[in-house]
């Protein structure tokens, strides 16, 4: 029970004066994530880097179809690696409202309120459309074996 209320400490609301772009909004990218959790991680969970890397995808087009063809071993080539805090933001407020659980492995995966969540948003075929078709296009080809592929060629082209 303790570390639900750390997760609850690290979320923080403001008002802002202006209006938040909406793929910085806490609701956006909470659905987001569990989207990608539905579509894009299969049973076993989805480490914290992989959310990071598909979220960023489903932002640029260019960086989703570079993704997807690198998930599909059709190039080498692969999309660039950006932390989004956002992404974070979003993760502690699912994990505090009980959306995603973090397995012992590290791995984050849709409880069954997350699930129930997944599909109310499946229900509208236009909300979300354009993440949706993504993703399902990646669908689970993007294995944390790839993620780690990905890692070490970054670690030595930029070391």
């Amino acid at each position: 029970m303790d570390k639900l209320f750390d997760s609850v400490d690290k979320i923080l609301f403001t008002d802002r004066p202006e209006a938040v772009p909406y793929n910085y909004r806490i609701s956006y990218k909470v659905a987001q994530l569990c989207l990608i959790l539905a579509k894009s991680c299969g049973r076993g969970g989805c480490s914290i880097l992989k959310l990071h890397m598909i979220s960023l995808a489903l932002t640029f087009e260019s960086d989703m179809n570079i993704l997807i063809n690198f998930a599909n071993d059709r190039t080498h080539e692969y999309t660039p690696i950006r932390f989004d805090p956002a992404v974070n933001r979003a993760l502690n407020y699912a994990l505090a409202d009980s959306m995603f659980a973090q397995q012992a492995n590290g791995l984050y995966r849709l409880t069954d309120k997350g699930k129930k969540f997944v599909s109310k948003i499946d229900e509208d075929i236009e909300l979300m459309a354009r993440e949706k078709e993504r993703l399902d296009s990646l669908s689970n080809k993007l294995t944390e074996a790839k993620i780690k592929e990905i890692m070490s060629l970054w670690r030595y082209s930029n070391a």
